[in-house]
């Protein structure tokens, strides 16, 4: 019997972050009530507060669901013994993947970027996404320094100016295919897309 009463939480769990994602994503994260996410789901407030501390904890719990398995498959691939060429190639891969298809991942980023006012009471969060983002930053300008060492990169670039760029790239690249998937599939086209950021720092033979 507790088996099926944790499998059952569990269930409710998994519907009120699908409600989250769905309500948040209509009507922003300041409009949204917990009562509009319990009615969304068919649980009570109740059901909401046996999870969740209050509405601040399940938005970071949300993105937590979305965001934290692509963070750790980007920070993962710093672990692994690559050349820095690969290692810039192998990261745009995994996040123009998970920014073109991953569905979770597309809904969170839409409302952190479009849907979300950063009131005082979202600071904590905001800040802690801030430090893996500037982490994933400065990684970055290393590789590209590693890579200038050994002759893959451009002696003429700055690391930290490439770095921002990388960055900036990536970022954009998340936002255009919010606005505009009609136009360019950014995953179908992610061979040019890679290629393109490559070419500008690559050292030409």
């Amino acid at each position: 019997m507790a088996r099926k009463t944790k499998e059952e939480a569990e269930k409710t769990r998994q519907a009120l972050l699908a409600s989250a994602f769905k309500v948040f994503n209509e009507k922003g994260y300041a409009k949204t009530t917990l009562q509009d996410i319990a009615e969304d789901s068919g649980v009570t407030r109740g059901a909401i507060y046996w999870h969740f501390k209050n509405k601040t904890d399940l938005f970071e719990k949300l993105f937590d669901y979305a965001f934290m398995p692509v963070r750790d498959l980007l920070f993962s691939k710093f672990e692994e013994n690559l050349p820095p060429k690969e290692m810039i190639d192998g990261l745009m891969r995994v996040w123009i993947e998970h920014a073109g298809k991953n569905e979770n991942f597309r809904a969170a980023f839409g409302i952190m970027f479009n849907k979300t006012e950063w009131s005082e009471e979202l600071m904590p969060f905001k800040l802690k996404f801030r430090e893996y983002e500037f982490k994933f930053i400065k990684r970055t300008e290393q590789i590209i320094a590693e890579g200038q060492r050994e002759g893959t990169f451009r002696d003429d670039i700055k690391p930290k100016v490439a770095a921002a760029q990388y960055f900036s790239i990536l970022l954009g690249l998340a936002q255009y295919s919010q606005f505009f998937p009609e136009e360019v599939d950014i995953y179908n086209e992610s061979e040019s897309l890679i290629k393109m950021f490559m070419n500008s720092c690559l050292k030409t033979n």
